[in-house]
């Protein structure tokens, strides 16, 4: 279905415009219809809809590669928050987590992942902490297929296909099946991770009568016509392949109702069809219903009606409409909802994004030139600020003949619940078959987390999580005699590492402070002390990390289950050069012997993350592997360590008679926040015996404590009395895209050159006249380069474009 374009929509005129003559003036009270639509209004209002989208640099990745984002936010209550970024893989585990700071709906970073990640499907999920109060299913969540090379060749487990593996539902129009009167009934099939599975067969009555014929349309999903009767019961036998066979229960019909149907298959109106049917002694009653449409939550239009005959038909201009999905819910006299039918909008204010490079054809290491022109269907040009990714197509790991976009994400799938299987497909033309398809979506994934029931009932959900414009620190405070909350205390915390401060805070009735409005990147020690309003340092102190700890994932990486093959060989997608690539850094074949290299002080990067200003370490005590109880990380190594003595008096680590240097993270510790911290803090401790650092030689040596790596944002230690240590990780450092340049290097003292990701810009800029540009250096890869840039422009309407290139030699 292609997306119609109109781009000059006022925002005040919504309203559905019913075009067939003779409905009567209804009687339902003005007032109390107004009482829906003001609770509906302040519903959205209290409780805005937040959404988020990632476009990322490219479909898939291998291990050590990293991974580009740029997140549009829409619908969110504050202008300015956190957005958490995570890669999870298939057992729900967060291997790694990014924060970003939204500003203006926009945000971007990168993150690292480990060459030590195994090879297999994963997932990237983004959420903000207002997002939180509700159903994980509308966060964002994309599965990537990450490969790792030292791992043999990844192929899908196959399952065979079981009866009780298959979900065979059946959606009446509207929600009413109703006997005596046409019906038509949508279907869908999945498996068990949500995959649609093309079915074909019959729906039979009790007597064995074949009634109609179903065939699935696209996926799994479907549509047919059925005219019920009374006090039959009906049941669906499928076929699934070719001799995979399944029966279903249809609903059971009722003897009366209304039905609430719609076709939006014209290109421009949307017919509703409201059908009732009762008993003969009320045919001659004209019922009153109330017709409520709703985009993005938000009512658009009211409109009441009789229905005077058995069948009532109007139309709605869909220029008239907002775009996207329209929800319809028919209300009785009484104000209650008998039906529900979701319709697609096709008419969707966009913006046409043109992309042309300086040539089609290019060769290795030449420099590429792109332009990019934002204009409307009238020819003007439009402010943007999009993000554009070039990649090399032949390097990606699994295709995808449909994937989803900025404008599936944001006008499909994160406005219905389930699984939306290729959802581009959705959007690909304008043709009957194509709109068809949208159009069984429609009838068969639920829409939203809200029913009307608690609309109208004033049954608004509980908020736990308040959006965070910023970093905060929570928690409370406990008297250490009474081990009550210390009322009206004082907490002081203070900042370590390069970003020194101090704060102070009261705490309220329940011994409860906050340190808001904290901004700073990485991770940030802290040091805490409390005192009682006397000013008594008799009190403990508890942090807060309920609201930052990663949320359980219902919703793991599809086929993520994979069976080792003995070849040793990267997929088939990846081409030669990528092979040659991958594999060189286990490689001998290359090595070279040189000479004698004096090596003063570098940072090394372990496979454990940790960077290091040394090249080994004399003594590493691998705290991660350890099954000891908790205890304070300064006790826990006493007498771990040869030639190293600990004196508990002083805090203080001695080896040769010379004290030894504290460091933490690669940071000294200059404020003895280590002595305070447990060893579950810890996942290693390196112990150099001598060493000459920054200039300064240490003769007695250093003890360099590393932290574990990701995990919760804000880590809580063992309590101690009136002082206490915590780690906050701050917001991820957003490094800039790095592309190589060949205008003055010869070509012959630079190394081989496969990138994967050619380029990468996160804030890419229309001027004036709707153009920005672009411009970089191929790699050493032949082959076809794909470009696709998406965004927004500056009213809020979405944009995208693909483009490509060719590197024959």
């Amino acid at each position: 279905m292609r997306i119609y374009k109109k781009l000059s929509l006022p925002a005040f005129f919504l309203a559905l415009v019913l075009l067939i003559p003779g409905f009567m003036t209804s009687s339902i009270p003005e007032k109390e219809i107004q009482s829906l639509i003001a609770k509906t209004n302040l519903f959205n209002l209290r409780f805005p809809q937040e959404r988020v989208y990632l476009h990322l640099d490219r479909p898939s990745y291998f291990a050590n590669d990293d991974l580009w984002f740029k997140a549009y936010v829409k619908g969110s209550p504050v202008n300015e928050c956190n957005l958490y970024v995570e890669i999870i893989n298939t057992s729900g585990q967060v291997v790694s987590k990014n924060l970003a700071w939204i500003e203006d709906g926009l945000a971007y970073g990168d993150i690292h992942l480990p060459d030590s990640l195994p090879g297999g499907m994963y997932q990237v999920r983004a959420y903000t902490n207002w997002m939180r109060n509700f159903d994980e299913v509308w966060f964002f969540r994309k599965n990537l297929l990450i490969w790792n090379g030292r791992d043999k060749k990844l192929v899908p487990e196959t399952t065979e296909l079981r009866v009780r593996d298959i979900d065979l539902q059946f959606f009446p129009e509207g929600g009413t099946f109703v006997t005596g009167i046409p019906n038509k009934v949508a279907f869908k099939a999945v498996d068990k991770q949500g995959k649609g599975i093309d079915l074909r067969g019959a729906v039979i009555d009790e007597s064995g009568n074949r009634v109609v014929e179903i065939k699935s349309h696209h996926q799994g999903t479907g549509c047919f016509t059925i005219v019920p009767v009374k006090g039959k019961k009906y049941t669906a036998e499928v076929i699934f392949g070719d001799d995979l066979v399944k029966k279903t229960d249809l609903p059971k019909p009722g003897d009366e109702g209304v039905i609430l149907t719609a076709n939006a298959l014209d290109p421009a109106r949307i017919e509703i069809q409201v059908i009732r049917k009762f008993p003969d002694s009320d045919k001659e009653l004209a019922p009153e219903y109330l017709l409520v449409a709703q985009s993005g939550g938000e009512v658009c239009h009211h409109e009441q009606f009789a229905i005077q005959q058995e069948t009532t038909s109007f139309e709605l201009k869909k220029n008239k409409l907002p775009g996207g999905i329209i929800k319809f819910t028919l209300f009785d006299s009484r104000l209650i909802p008998v039906c529900e039918r979701l319709v697609f909008n096709n008419h969707v204010n966009v913006v046409h994004l043109v992309i042309k490079t300086d040539k089609t054809e290019y060769k290795r290491r030449e420099p590429i030139k792109i332009g990019v022109a934002a204009f409307t269907d009238q020819g003007m040009p439009c402010l943007t600020n999009l993000s554009m990714s070039v990649f090399n197509t032949p390097a990606i790991l699994n295709k995808e003949e449909h994937p989803g976009n900025i404008f599936t994400h944001f006008l499909l799938n994160s406005e219905l619940k389930g699984i939306i299987e290729n959802p581009a497909y959705y959007f690909k033309d304008d043709s009957i078959t194509t709109l068809v398809a949208l159009d069984h979506v429609m009838m068969t994934h639920g829409y939203r987390e809200f029913e009307w029931k608690e609309i109208l009932g004033d049954s608004f959900p509980e908020i736990d999580y308040q959006p965070e414009p910023s970093l905060e620190l929570r928690g409370r405070v406990i008297s250490a005699n009474t081990h009550r909350p210390v009322v009206n205390g004082e907490v002081t915390m203070i900042t370590l590492k390069s970003l020194l401060g101090v704060y102070k805070e009261k705490t309220d009735s329940l011994g409860k402070f906050v340190f808001s409005d904290l901004f700073f990147y990485d991770t940030v020690y802290v040091s805490l002390e409390a005192k009682t309003r006397n000013g008594k340092q008799s009190a403990y102190i508890e942090i807060d990390s309920s609201s930052t700890i990663s949320p359980k994932s219902g919703y793991l990486p599809q086929f993520s289950v994979y069976r080792k093959e003995a070849s040793r060989t990267i997929p088939g997608t990846i081409v030669e050069p990528t092979r040659n690539a991958g594999w060189k850094k286990w490689s001998v074949n290359d090595t070279v012997l040189i000479g004698e290299v004096n090596v003063t002080a570098r940072k090394t990067y372990k496979d454990d993350g940790h960077p290091r200003i040394y090249l080994e370490a004399d003594f590493v005590l691998d705290l991660a592997k350890s099954n000891d109880a908790p205890a304070n990380i300064f006790d826990y190594i006493e007498g771990k360590i040869p030639g190293v003595i600990y004196e508990e008096k002083t805090k203080t680590f001695y080896a040769r008679g010379n004290k030894l240097k504290i460091y933490m993270d690669g940071m000294e510790d200059r404020m003895g926040i280590v002595a305070s911290l447990p060893s579950q803090w810890f996942d290693k401790v390196e112990y150099v015996r001598s060493g000459i650092f920054a200039g300064v030689n240490y003769a007695g040596g250093i003890l360099f404590f590393y932290a574990n790596r990701g995990g919760r944002f804000i880590s809580t230690p063992k309590k101690s009395e009136h002082m206490e240590g915590a780690r906050i990780i701050g917001y991820s450092v957003s490094r800039k895209f790095y592309t190589p340049s060949y205008e003055e290097t010869p070509l012959a003292e630079i190394k081989e050159d496969h990138r994967n990701t050619l380029y990468w810009n996160p804030i890419l800029k229309t001027d004036s006249s709707g153009v920005a540009t672009a411009a970089f250096y191929q790699s050493d890869d032949i082959g076809d380069m794909k470009i696709v840039v998406e965004g927004v422009t500056s009213e809020g309407h979405l944009c995208r474009g693909i483009s490509g290139y060719r590197v024959k030699y």
